[in-house]
C-alpha cells in the first residue's frame, strides 16, 4: 500500500469519525423539543465544550438526583434531565432565556406542551463541595417545581 493511498484512507476514516461525533453530541444535548415532557419539569445542566472536574461533577449528581429520587417521573415522562452544550449555534439563545452567566442548572415547568416558569439555581456552586448539600437542593427545587405545577 502506497503513501497516499494510507493518507486517503486516514482523511476518511477521521471525517466519517468527525461526522459521526457531530450526529451523536447533537441528539445527547437534548434539543429535540418532543422529547421534553408536556407537563412537568426539565431539569437542564448548561455547560461548556470545555468542562473542568466540577462541572462534570454537577452534571453527574444532578442527572443522579432525576434518575434516583425521581424515577418513576423520568420513566412516566413528568420530569426530563438534560445536558445542553451552551456553545453550539441550536443552543445559545439559552444564556439569554435563562439569564446564564456561568454553567447552571436551571429547571423549567411545563405545562399543555408550552415553558410556564422557570427558577435558575444558583447555590450549586456554594453547595457542590458535600455532594449531600447538593443533591438535597436539587431535589428540594425540583420538587418545589412538581408541586407548583400541581403533581407534588
Amino acid at each position: 500500500m502506497n503513501i497516499k493511498a494510507l493518507a486517503t484512507g486516514a482523511l476518511l476514516l477521521l471525517a466519517v469519525g468527525g461526522a459521526v461525533y457531530v450526529l451523536v453530541g447533537e441528539q445527547s444535548e437534548g434539543t429535540a423539543a418532543d422529547t421534553l415532557p408536556a407537563d412537568g419539569v426539565v431539569v437542564y445542566y448548561f455547560h461548556g465544550t470545555k468542562r473542568c472536574g466540577t462541572c462534570n461533577k454537577m452534571e453527574r449528581l444532578t442527572a443522579e438526583v432525576v434518575n434516583d429520587r425521581f424515577g418513576e417521573r423520568r420513566r412516566d415522562g413528568s420530569v426530563a434531565f438534560r445536558a445542553v452544550n451552551l456553545e453550539t449555534d441550536a443552543t445559545r439563545h439559552f444564556i439569554t432565556d435563562f439569564e446564564l452567566a456561568s454553567k447552571a442548572v436551571v429547571m423549567v415547568e411545563r405545562g399543555g406542551g408550552k415553558d410556564l416558569a422557570w427558577r435558575r439555581l444558583d447555590a450549586i456552586w456554594e453547595k457542590i463541595a458535600d455532594d449531600a448539600a447538593y443533591t438535597d437542593y436539587i431535589a428540594e427545587n425540583l420538587t418545589a417545581c412538581l408541586e407548583n405545577l400541581g403533581d407534588g
